[in-house]
């Protein structure tokens, strides 16, 4: 899997993920409180095996994501759904070890 961050205009944070020929990139306004709530979200999974936290989707909806630890394996998934009686559709899922998705993230952060 490579996960990198960006900002781009208008504060808005944008998660690239890649996991061989599938691409997709996800993004949240403002840029810190999803840069905060993918922190704790990650950290509580690396605690305790679960974390998660929801993002307003542009323009419209939200976007859920998923951390899930067994072990030293961390299931990194994103949702996304329009709301109402709309189904959450499978935007991204990968699995990788957890430290390296914990110090990837990390070191993204660290960059921006």
């Amino acid at each position: 899997m490579d996960l990198r961050l960006s900002i781009e205009p208008h504060d808005t944070l944008v998660v690239h993920l890649r996991d061989g020929d599938r691409e997709v990139s996800v993004p949240v306004r403002p840029a810190s409180a999803g840069l905060a709530s993918l922190s704790r979200a990650l950290g509580d999974a690396m605690a305790t095996g679960y974390g998660e936290c929801f993002w307003p989707g542009s323009p419209g909806g939200q976007y859920w994501w998923i951390f899930k630890r067994d072990g030293d394996v961390m299931d990194v998934i994103a949702m996304w759904t329009r709301g109402g009686a709309a189904l959450w559709e499978h935007v991204f899922r990968v699995s990788d070890s957890a430290r390296w998705v914990q110090e990837t993230l990390e070191a993204e952060i660290g960059k921006l």
